[in-house]
């Protein structure tokens, strides 16, 4: 009891057909497995990649960081330099105008001083002038009376008496000034005259 057509029995040819299937199957689960596996590297492969292209993103931004702080150093310094010279430069204008203010208050304090000087020196001459003015006539009126009432008082004073106011009138000439010789003379004659009268009452 052979298989004409094939030369096998129908359990053989069962017994190959299943092992044909199971033979398809095992391609089929190797070809899956082998997909499986691929797919496994391609996603090990991508992590690879995305860690990479993380790492180089990370870099980059460590790097622009870098290059950011350091252009805001420089920023920061140029800002504190110029801060610096500004400073500098108000300062020294400062300074240039308190010294001008107090060159020009020295100024005008010496030609205020100056010309107080002169004011006062002006004031002191006419003033001078003023009182030597009128001096001179009270001087003369003082001397034109001193001298009339010495001749009244000569006139009536006895020549006894007269002969001692001379001897008088001779030690006040010695004195400097003829007001004061006259006052002088003056008294002494009234003296004089005081005392005839109180001899005759």
């Amino acid at each position: 009891m052979s298989d004409t057509a094939g030369g096998r029995t129908p359990e053989e040819q069962a017994l190959a057909d299943e092992i044909e299937q199971t033979r398809e199957h095992l391609g089929e689960t190797v070809e899956a497995l082998a997909a499986k596996a691929d797919v496994k590297a391609r996603a090990q492969r991508r992590a690879a990649e995305v860690k990479s292209s993380l790492r180089g993103k990370a870099r980059a931004a460590k790097d622009k960081v870098t290059e950011q702080a350091g252009e805001l150093r420089g920023e920061a310094a140029a800002k504190t330099a110029r801060a610096k010279n500004t400073a500098q430069a108000k300062t020294a204008q400062a300074k240039d105008a308190a010294q001008a203010t107090a060159a020009r208050a020295k100024d005008t304090a010496q030609a205020t001083a100056a010309r107080a000087k002169d004011t006062a020196q002006a004031t002191a001459a006419q003033a001078k002038d003023t009182a030597q003015a009128t001096s001179a006539p009270v001087r003369d009126q003082v001397t034109t009376g001193a001298a009339r009432a010495a001749r009244a008082v000569r006139d009536a004073t006895p020549a006894p008496v007269q002969r001692s106011a001379g001897q008088a009138m001779a030690v006040v000439r010695g004195h400097r000034g003829k007001a004061s010789a006259a006052a002088a003379a003056v008294a002494v004659l009234v003296l004089a005259w005081l005392a005839i009268r109180r001899r005759h009452r």
